[in-house]
């Protein structure tokens, strides 16, 4: 059985993946894709995690996908990592390589394919702090060297721990364009499914959605191509300048950190697209 797990990260989709994929088990289900529910999937995986996975995992695919799948869907943000341990060592996800090693230990015998979101530090630092149970963002960020994070590092990470896995990887904010490449990629089908324009609803405004809709009600588009085309031609007309520009008010993460972030994890995007063994999700 093939098995997609979604790394995550923290702070990205928030479940809107996994969530609309099982939206879609009346088209998936008959084709043995299977998304197991969250309250029953995680807690068996949490369970095989702390009893030593490998062996004493034997049968949990099985357990969690039922008889007569050829694909299931895994989703957490928590894989790599919890809230409180994301940034360490200067570094983001430094146990990557580990965890990695020790989900794919639960599932021998099995084809494994890894998908992970990458998120501007900028925000995505303190996403993950405002998520996490820390009260002092001083605190969170003091003794890091903020200048060598790199996603790039814990995707080596992975790749190097376990080469025989596929790993996808595509930038949180690009969603709104590559929704629908992400949700057909994870699921292993291009088959038509409900949802594909949920991140673009996020962050356009109201009259703009109205527009799109009236303009695919008269022209009917069947290529996810055209789609990012139309797509990004309304929303670079009508996106909603409160979701898409975010607002940090945080102590000591001033305009200049932001902006130093913001071009340090473009020149890191564009080395992780240039990786042979990754595939690369973008508009």
């Amino acid at each position: 059985m093939d098995i997609a797990i979604h790394l995550g990260a923290h702070r990205t989709d928030e479940d809107l993946l996994v969530r609309t994929l099982m939206e879609n088990s009346d088209r998936l289900g008959p084709k043995g894709i299977v998304v197991p529910p969250l309250g029953r999937a995680r807690p068996a995986i949490r369970k095989a995690l702390q009893t030593g996975g490998g062996s004493g995992a034997s049968g949990l695919a099985e357990e969690l996908a039922g008889g007569g799948a050829s694909r299931m869907v895994l989703s957490h943000e928590g894989f790599l990592g919890i809230f409180a341990k994301v940034l360490s060592n200067s570094a983001i996800y430094s146990d990557a390589a580990n965890r990695a090693v020790t989900l794919r230990d639960l599932f021998p015998g099995h084809d494994l394919r890894f998908f992970l979101a990458v998120r501007n530090p900028a925000t995505f630092l303190p996403a993950v702090f405002a998520a996490s149970s820390l009260t002092d963002f001083s605190d969170f960020v003091r003794g890091h060297d903020l200048s060598r994070i790199r996603w790039s590092d814990p995707i080596r990470a992975i790749r190097a721990a376990c080469p025989e896995i596929p790993l996808t990887v595509w930038c949180n904010e690009d969603l709104p364009l590559i929704w629908p490449d992400v949700l057909h990629t994870v699921a292993g089908t291009d088959d038509p499914m409900s949802g594909e324009d949920a991140i673009l609803r996020e962050v356009m405004t109201a009259p703009g959605l109205r527009r799109f809709d009236a303009y695919l009600r008269d022209k009917p588009i069947g290529s996810r191509v055209v789609w990012r085309k139309v797509a990004a031609a309304f929303l670079g007309k009508y996106a909603d300048a409160e979701k898409v520009e975010e607002e940090i008010a945080l102590p000591g993460w001033s305009d200049a950190i932001i902006a130093g972030l913001s071009d340090l994890y473009e020149r890191d995007v564009a080395t992780i697209a240039k990786m042979a063994d990754v595939t690369f999700l973008a508009p």
